[in-house]
This record gives C-alpha cells, sequence and structure tokens, in this order.
C-alpha cells in the first residue's frame, strides 16, 4: 500500500485540491486514480473545486478510509505467537 505525502500531493497537477477553513482537501476520485484504489469508505466533504462541487477529504480522512490489506496466514500466526490481539 503506497503512503500518502501531504507535499507530494499538493505539488501534484494532476490531483485537484481545495483549502478550507486552514485545511487543504483533496479530490477523493483523483487521489483514487493515482494510487489505483477503492476510496469509496472515505469520509469528507463535497467542496468546489473548479466551478464545480466534487467529494473532497483531507489526507488524514483518505488514510482512515483506506481498505487494510488482508494478513497472511503467516503473519496472522506471528502475531498470535507475539500475543498481539487477532
Amino acid at each position: 500500500m503506497l503512503r500518502l505525502d501531504k507535499k507530494q500531493l499538493l505539488e501534484n497537477k494532476e490531483i485537484r485540491k481545495v483549502q478550507f477553513e486552514g485545511e487543504n482537501y483533496f479530490s477523493i476520485e483523483d487521489v483514487s486514480k493515482l494510487l489505483n484504489e477503492d476510496l469509496s469508505e472515505v469520509i469528507g466533504l463535497t467542496l468546489p473545486i473548479d466551478g464545480e462541487y466534487k467529494p473532497t477529504a483531507t489526507i488524514e480522512n483518505i488514510e482512515k478510509g483506506r481498505r487494510q490489506e488482508e494478513l497472511s496466514d503467516f503473519n496472522r500466526a506471528l502475531l498470535k505467537a507475539r500475543k498481539f490481539k487477532d
């Protein structure tokens, strides 16, 4: 899973962004294309970008909404062996 970097997203011309109440909001659709991931679980705001209202979210909300990869049986067994929660 690729890690999101705020600086790179701000510099990327393909990602539409808007600033609202001191926070940077990024187009969920554009970030989804960049990551090639389904971001339908991301909670965000609908804000105007380039004259159109688009679903947007902060980097923190995008990270929370990303689907986590399923652990392999081997990794799950390692976690159990180290007495972590399943």
